[in-house]
C-alpha cells in the first residue's frame, strides 16, 4: 500500500501529462516550423544527404543536451533551439566557400556568442531593453501564428472545427491537458485524414535509421568571418536571444544571460564541425512550456523543457525519420496546433506591452514596425521595430 502511494507521489510531482505534452509540442512547433529551412540551408551550402543529417543530428544533440543541462541547473524553462532566422540568410545567401571554411566560420559563430557572455557591456545591451518594447516585439512575431491558425477555417473548415472545438473544450473543463488533446486530435487528423489529409497509420515508407555523424575539420577564412560569421551571429542575437530573453522575463523568470551565452556558444563551437551552425535562446516554442497550463506553480515548469530536452535528443538520433514524419504532418495541422498553443502567450504580450501608460506609444510603434516585414538598409523588422520604439521612448522621456 504504501508503495503504491509512494509511486502516485512520484508521478504527480515528477511525471505529468501536461509536462510531457508542452515538451513535446514546443519540439514539434519548432521542428516543423523551420526543418525545411534547416535542410534547404545545408542544401545551399552544398552538403550532400549525409552531411544534411549530420547537421540535424548535431543540432539535436546541443538542443537537447543544453536544454536539459541549463534548466536542470536554474530550474527554470530555458529551452534552446536553431536559428531560424539564421539559416534562412544561409539558405538565402549565395558563398562559394568549401564546406570546411563554412564549418570553421560555424565556430567563429559560436566564438561570438561566447565572447559576448564574457564581456558584461554585449550583455547589458541584451538586459536592459525596456519591457514593454520587448513584450510589444514579441507579440508581433507570435500574431502571424495565431492568425494563420484561424485562416485555416476557411480552406479547411472540418478540421479546423475538430482542432478549435477541442481546444475550447478542454481550456473549458481541463485546461492542464488541453495540448494533450490538441496534440491527439493532430495526429487523428494526420494518420486518419480529414478533408483528404492524412498520410495513413501503415508505416510504409518510414524507416528507424540512426543518423550517422559527419566531421569535417573547420578551416578559417577572414573573408568568411565576414560575410558568413559576422551576420550569423548579429542575427541569432538581435532576432533569437533577445526575444528568448524577452519571453522569459515576460513570465516573470530571471534569465541567466552569462551561462546561457557561455553554453551555448561553447556547445556550438564544439558542435559546428558537425553541422551546428548556431544554437540559441528559443522564444516562441518556449512560450508553450511556460504558460499556467503547463503546471500552475511556475517552479515546476522547467520540467516541461526537461522532456522537450528529451525529444530533442530524440529526434537528433533518429534524424532521418524525424524528417520524414514531421514532413508528413499537414502544414494546416501545424499551424493550427502552433496557433491554439500561443493564444495565451500572445494575450500575455499584449497585456504586457501596453500596461505602462508611459510606453504605449513606444510600444504601439514597435509593434507595427516588428508586424510589418520591412526590410530596409539590411535590416529586417524586427530589428527596426526595437530600434525604433528604444529610441522613441527615450525621446520621449527625455522631453518630459
Amino acid at each position: 500500500m504504501a508503495a503504491c502511494l509512494n509511486i502516485e507521489v512520484l508521478m504527480n510531482n515528477t511525471i505529468r501529462i501536461s509536462h510531457i505534452s508542452a515538451g513535446f509540442t514546443a519540439v514539434l512547433v519548432g521542428y516543423t516550423s523551420s526543418i525545411v529551412i534547416i535542410i534547404q540551408a545545408a542544401t545551399a551550402l552544398g552538403a550532400s544527404a549525409q552531411q544534411t543529417e549530420s547537421w540535424l543530428l548535431a543540432l539535436g544533440l546541443a538542443m537537447g543536451l543544453s536544454s536539459i543541462g541549463l534548466s536542470w541547473y536554474y530550474k527554470t524553462p530555458l529551452l534552446t533551439a536553431w536559428s531560424t532566422p539564421g539559416a534562412a540568410m544561409l539558405a538565402g545567401a549565395s558563398f562559394n566557400y568549401e564546406m570546411p571554411v563554412i564549418l570553421g566560420a560555424f565556430v567563429t559563430t559560436g566564438a561570438m556568442v561566447f565572447l559576448t557572455g564574457l564581456i558584461r557591456p554585449f550583455r547589458d545591451v541584451l538586459q536592459n531593453v525596456p519591457p514593454a518594447i520587448a513584450t510589444a516585439m514579441l507579440a508581433a512575431i507570435l500574431l502571424p501564428f495565431c492568425l494563420s491558425s484561424f485562416a485555416i477555417a476557411e480552406s479547411d473548415t472540418l478540421s479546423f472545427v475538430l482542432m478549435f472545438s477541442g481546444f475550447l473544450l478542454a481550456k473549458r473543463f481541463v485546461p492542464k491537458y488541453a495540448m494533450a488533446i490538441l496534440l491527439l486530435l493532430a495526429l487523428i487528423i494526420t494518420f486518419n485524414g480529414v478533408n483528404g489529409f492524412g498520410i495513413g497509420l501503415d508505416g510504409q515508407g518510414i524507416s528507424t535509421e540512426l543518423a550517422q555523424p559527419v566531421w569535417i575539420t573547420p578551416e578559417f577564412d577572414w573573408l568568411a568571418v565576414l560575410n558568413l560569421s559576422l551576420p550569423l551571429y548579429l542575427v541569432t542575437m538581435l532576432s533569437q536571444n533577445l526575444p528568448g530573453i524577452a519571453m522569459l522575463k515576460s513570465f516573470q523568470y530571471q534569465a541567466p544571460v552569462k551561462p546561457v551565452l557561455l553554453g551555448t556558444g561553447l556547445t556550438n563551437m564544439l558542435t559546428a564541425p558537425l553541422g551546428g551552425f548556431s544554437l540559441n535562446l528559443a522564444a516562441i516554442s518556449a512560450a508553450i512550456c511556460m504558460t499556467s497550463d503547463v503546471d500552475t506553480d511556475p517552479k515546476q515548469r522547467y520540467k516541461a523543457v526537461l522532456w522537450a530536452g528529451l525529444f530533442y535528443l530524440l529526434a537528433g538520433i533518429f534524424a532521418t525519420t524525424v524528417v520524414n514524419l514531421f514532413l508528413a504532418m499537414p502544414g494546416e495541422v501545424i499551424k493550427m496546433l502552433a496557433g491554439f498553443a500561443l493564444l495565451g502567450t500572445l494575450l500575455m504580450c499584449l497585456q504586457s506591452s501596453f500596461s505602462d501608460v508611459t510606453a504605449r506609444e513606444s510600444a504601439i510603434l514597435t509593434f507595427l514596425f516588428t508586424l510589418s516585414g520591412i526590410q530596409l538598409l539590411g535590416l529586417n523588422s524586427i530589428l527596426w521595430g526595437l530600434i525604433v520604439g528604444i529610441v522613441h521612448l527615450k525621446f520621449m522621456k527625455s522631453s518630459d
